[in-house]
C-alpha cells in the first residue's frame, strides 16, 4: 500500500498575509482575536481619496455595533444576541461578540471617519489626508 503525504494547500488568504507582511501595505493588516470572539468577514477598498471597509454583520442591529479609534487602531465591535425563546432544529449561525481591528496609516483623516449600516453590511469610510502639510510630509530641496 502506497501512502502519499501531502501538505495542506495554502489558501488565498495565506498568500495575502504573506504579501502584506512582505510589502507592509497600509490598511491591509487587520487584527482579530478569534480565540474569544468571532471575526466578521470584511473587504477593504482603496480609492484615491479614501479607504472603504465593508463588514458583513448579518442579523446584528446597528445599536449593538460600535466603532472606536485609539491612536492608529480602528476597532469595530458588534454583538448578535440570541433569542432564547426560539427552539432550533438546526443552528449554523453564530451568536455572540464580533470584533475586528485595523491599523490605520498615518495619512488618514481620523476626525472625519464615517459609517453606515444597511442590509447587514457595515460600511466605514476612512478619508485620506491629501494635503502633505497636514501629515507632516515635506519635500526637501537639494542645493
Amino acid at each position: 500500500m502506497l501512502v502519499f503525504r501531502t501538505r495542506p494547500t495554502p489558501s488565498i488568504s495565506d498568500f495575502f498575509e504573506i504579501f502584506d507582511e512582505l510589502f507592509e501595505m497600509p490598511m491591509s493588516k487587520s487584527s482579530c482575536d478569534c480565540t474569544s470572539r468571532k471575526c466578521p468577514i470584511h473587504d477593504v477598498i482603496e480609492s484615491d481619496n479614501e479607504f472603504t471597509i465593508e463588514l458583513v454583520l448579518a442579523g446584528i442591529k446597528k445599536e449593538d455595533t460600535s466603532i472606536d479609534v485609539d491612536g492608529q487602531k480602528l476597532s469595530i465591535k458588534a454583538e448578535r444576541k440570541e433569542n432564547k425563546d426560539l427552539k432550533y432544529n438546526r443552528k449554523e449561525t453564530y451568536f455572540g461578540k464580533y470584533e475586528r481591528s485595523f491599523i490605520l496609516p498615518d495619512f488618514v483623516d481620523k476626525e472625519n471617519i464615517s459609517a453606515s449600516f444597511e442590509d447587514g453590511i457595515l460600511t466605514v469610510i476612512v478619508p485620506k489626508i491629501l494635503d502633505d502639510k497636514k501629515i507632516g510630509k515635506k519635500k526637501i530641496e537639494i542645493k
